[in-house]
């Protein structure tokens, strides 16, 4: 098996803070089944006054009922504060590099409290699904947006 030369990361964490959680285990009906939940994530990104290379994300997770649907076996909230230092010499999208990574990071940070809060519960572990906070650069993204836009034309 290669060995993997791990190199270390622009981002380096300065912090990662839980700030709220709040999680509540729904009664068990009759018939034992629960619908399914909807995981809603929002994220908001802000460089640092005075600190230079330096951001801030705030993360909040929230398991909903889906309307119409039998409620799920837990409803919440959790959220989250994370300082990022992004280094000096990076070429990228500092901003970019946050809104993907340092969501990302924190979003594990939520998977692992609220597995831990909900091991005992009588509904079982929560494990949030993964997901992907990937984002196109926007130069690929502008440019993906006109060559649709000149196919569109072309077809008409």
């Amino acid at each position: 098996m290669p060995t993997l030369q791990l190199k270390p990361s622009p981002l380096q964490i300065i912090s990662q803070d839980v700030l709220n959680v709040s999680v509540e285990a729904s009664t068990p009906i009759l018939d034992g089944e629960y619908g399914e939940g909807n995981i809603v994530v929002d994220r908001h990104v802000a460089p640092l006054k005075g600190q230079e290379n330096s951001w801030g994300i705030d993360l909040t997770i929230s398991i909903r009922p889906i309307e119409g649907e039998t409620i799920p076996p837990y409803v919440g909230s959790i959220e989250l504060l994370g300082f990022y230092q992004v280094h000096e010499h990076y070429k990228g999208d500092a901003e970019r590099l946050i809104r993907i990574t340092g969501a990302s990071m924190l979003y594990g940070v939520a998977r692992e409290m609220l597995a831990h809060i909900t091991a005992r519960s009588n509904n079982g572990m929560v494990t949030l699904p993964s997901v992907s906070f990937y984002e196109e650069a926007p130069a690929k993204k502008a440019a993906k947006k006109a060559a649709k836009k000149a196919v569109k034309k072309k077809v008409k």
